[in-house]
């Protein structure tokens, strides 16, 4: 029984050393620092507006290529989506939908699907962004355009 119960303090022991996310490298690490600050001052006047208790923006810093976004202030394309979701609850009804189903938000540096040639200024944008199973994800890339406005059109489609 002893035996046992090692085995199994042990497993679970690995499975959370191995289920955080990959060791960053200096500049990710940096990178999520500035981002983490400048997206955590839009969600908290999120969760003040809408009644949400979400305490972090998930990324993917392991996925961030600094080189990728250099001279970028690259955390603002994430800004844009939670200050959206937070003009939402300037209407009651959305306020009220929002806190009940906005679970999480997501702005992530990959799975980026590319823009297509017939894509004008949004549709590239739109692409990228989805709310499922109460996360608003958002796949960032340089070439999104309308963060905001697309943000909040894609917050209505799915509340309604």
């Amino acid at each position: 029984m002893h035996q046992k119960l090692m085995f199994a303090v042990s497993l679970f022991v690995a499975t959370v050393v191995f289920a955080g996310d990959p060791e960053l490298k200096p500049a990710q690490e940096e990178g999520k620092e500035q981002f983490d600050e400048s997206v955590g001052k839009a969600l908290k006047s999120l969760n003040e507006k809408c009644g949400t208790k979400l305490t972090a923006v998930k990324t993917d810093f392991h996925n961030f290529k600094p080189e990728e976004w250099s001279g970028m202030a690259f955390y603002s394309w994430c800004d844009p989506v939670v200050e959206a979701i937070t003009t939402l609850c300037d209407r009651p009804a959305y306020k009220k939908a929002i806190a009940k189903k906005l679970t999480g938000i997501q702005c992530l540096f990959s799975g980026v699907k590319p823009a297509q040639k017939d894509d004008g200024s949004n549709e590239g944008t739109l692409r990228n962004m989805s709310f499922e199973k109460g996360q608003f994800i958002f796949r960032m890339s340089k070439d999104s355009a309308n963060v905001s406005d697309n943000a909040k059109a894609v917050m209505e489609k799915a509340l309604n």
